[in-house]
């Protein structure tokens, strides 16, 4: 079905009431009100331009009185927005197009809505690389750092790229009224990605890194094992003291590249530490 319908009385509860998802844009209007038609005709390129997004359901108030007398129009045009059978907006009179477009706005799916709806999906399929991911959670972000539900999400995928310090920082951010099961769940997954990256390994290596802190072989070691149990930031961090005092020290520069190329494209984490070993070369 096209997304501009004329209405009638055979049609008019299929296109206005049978839609329940669906965000019909209402024109009433009259052949005999000249002064609408340029609105008319660009309303018609709005809705073409907008086909996945509204239906533009014109009633003729001259022929279709009937219809046009259950919204209560008094004069034309005017338009009623309506989801779900209810109308729950509308404009009077000869209106511009930023006019209806900002009505629209209000109710129609926002950019971040849609990447958070994937990347959530995602989530749930083991089979989907994390960066993948990422890549979807954090255009989300970008557009609304202040939504929980977004940053939750952009939080979970932190925490499973090894990325515990930020989701931990993000997590500290809460509103108290935004601490519910949700936020919960996040902190038990902090908690047991912090837990896994403890290993006996880790433990041994910073109790001699404790004992000798200026011992670049050690601290190498270990960034390797906090890699290896996903804490690429603490490893970084590590990896860059390293080379802040020798370039070529073992092979800690391309461990340093190899941590940051397996980091997703984009990632801050990995812009900054890409920066930092570019002011220690130049």
């Amino acid at each position: 079905m096209t997304n501009i319908v004329e209405i009638n009385p055979e049609n008019f509860q299929q296109v206005l009431l049978q839609q329940p998802e669906q965000l019909i844009l209402v024109e009433l209007y009259s052949p005999r009100d000249s002064a609408s038609v340029p609105m008319s005709n660009q309303l018609r390129q709005l809705a073409f331009e907008m086909s996945e997004k509204i239906v533009l359901a014109r009633i003729d108030c001259d022929t279709q009185s009937q219809i046009a007398g259950q919204f209560g129009v008094t004069s034309v045009p005017t338009l009623v927005l309506i989801k779900a059978g209810q109308p729950i907006d509308g404009l009077n009179g000869v209106v511009t197009m930023p006019q209806v477009k900002e009505m629209l706005a209000k109710y129609l799916p926002k950019p971040e809505d849609d990447l958070l709806l994937q990347a959530s999906a995602m989530l749930l399929n083991e089979k989907i690389a994390i960066n993948d991911i990422y890549a979807i959670i954090e255009q989300a972000y970008q557009l609304d750092n202040q939504r929980v539900d977004i940053k939750s999400c952009y939080i979970e995928v932190l925490i499973r790229l090894g990325q515990l310090p930020q989701a931990q920082e993000l997590l500290n951010g809460f509103a108290l009224e935004d601490k519910n099961s949700s936020f919960e769940r996040l902190e038990s997954l902090l908690v047991l990605a912090n837990e896994a990256g403890q290993s006996p390994e880790i433990k041994a290596l910073e109790q001699q890194l404790v004992q000798a802190p200026q011992d670049d072989h050690i601290k190498l070691q270990l960034a390797i094992s906090y890699s290896q149990n996903n804490r690429s930031e603490d490893a970084l961090a590590l990896l860059f003291g390293v080379l802040a005092t020798d370039l070529n020290f073992e092979d800690a520069k391309k461990r340093f590249l190899d941590i940051i190329a397996a980091l997703p494209a984009g990632d801050k984490l990995a812009s900054g530490y890409r920066r930092k070993l570019y002011s220690l070369l130049h």
